[in-house]
């Protein structure tokens, strides 16, 4: 139960899930690297595997356990862990570059950062896809927003039914073979981690359909059937993708003209 309110299992640390990405990670939020991603939390954990709106009160209990913490904090013994800056000599000496690391490192250079999110969108890459989905998420939590936030929303649909691939080295995994039910269960993490962001959008615009998404999905879901689900959010997808784009071609956001998504990007500093 700990590891779920863990570093692990936050958006801000992109790259990484319960069983996706061995060894460090790095937190957007705090700017530093995640020696024991596992064992660190802090006050803005925002859980990956379930929409914020559905834990809220688990979150604001935590965020209460945490508050005296102004950076991140050892998850069992409540002690405060410095911040550690990145730096890619470091890595390269130690042989721990990781290229997902370094990208998150500079994403706050990136600038409009709304490039970065495109950019790390498309590709069948299973670590790569968390890092897109965990990153439009806490774009959209940031921004408050649903308006700021459907192209991306609209992006990470089309690849939902799409199975990740994940080499043996991005699997965090204590057993020395890894079997196809453990490769499948990295595929849930990536796929829990999309399904809560379609619903938190789904909260931001008022669509209820989106809110409750795992609603319409039948029994594959339930029976962790994930060729059954992929077929049905083949369906679903398209589905979904139409309902947005009427939503917000009825709201006057949809596309908008040249002049206001030029205001848009310039406020966009996320």
């Amino acid at each position: 139960m700990d590891e779920l309110f863990s570093c692990r299992n936050c958006i801000q640390n992109c790259g990484q899930s319960l069983l996706i990405g061995r060894g460090a990670g790095y937190c957007v939020k705090h700017d530093t690297v995640l020696f024991y991603p596992e064992r660190t939390t802090c006050k803005y954990l925002h859980r990956k595997d379930l929409p914020r709106f559905v834990v809220d009160e688990g979150l604001r209990e935590h965020a209460s356990e945490f508050a005296g913490f102004s950076g991140i904090a050892d998850l069992v013994e409540h002690k405060p862990i410095e911040r550690l800056h990145y730096s890619e000599k470091f890595a390269w000496e130690r042989k721990q570059f990781d290229p997902i690391n370094q990208s998150l490192a500079h994403y706050h250079k990136t600038k409009p950062t709304w490039i970065f999110l495109q950019a790390m969108s498309g590709g069948i890459d299973g670590r790569r896809a968390l890092t897109h989905a965990s990153l439009i998420r806490r774009y959209m939590d940031n921004c408050g927003t649903w308006k700021s936030s459907y192209r991306f929303v609209l992006a990470m649909i089309q690849e939902l039914p799409r199975t990740p691939y994940f080499p043996e080295e991005d699997i965090n995994s204590d057993d020395v073979v890894l079997n196809a039910e453990i490769r499948e269960d990295a595929i849930w993490d990536v796929f829990f981690t999309r399904l809560s962001g379609i619903q938190e959008y789904g909260f931001h615009s008022g669509i209820e359909t989106l809110m409750w998404a795992t609603d319409q999905l039948n029994g594959s879901l339930t029976a962790l059937d994930w060729s059954g689900l992929s077929k049905e959010l083949n369906v679903k997808s398209s589905e979904w993708t139409d309902l947005i784009i009427a939503h917000a071609t009825d709201e006057g956001a949809f596309f908008p003209p040249h002049e206001q998504w030029k205001d848009f990007e310039e406020f966009e500093s996320f």
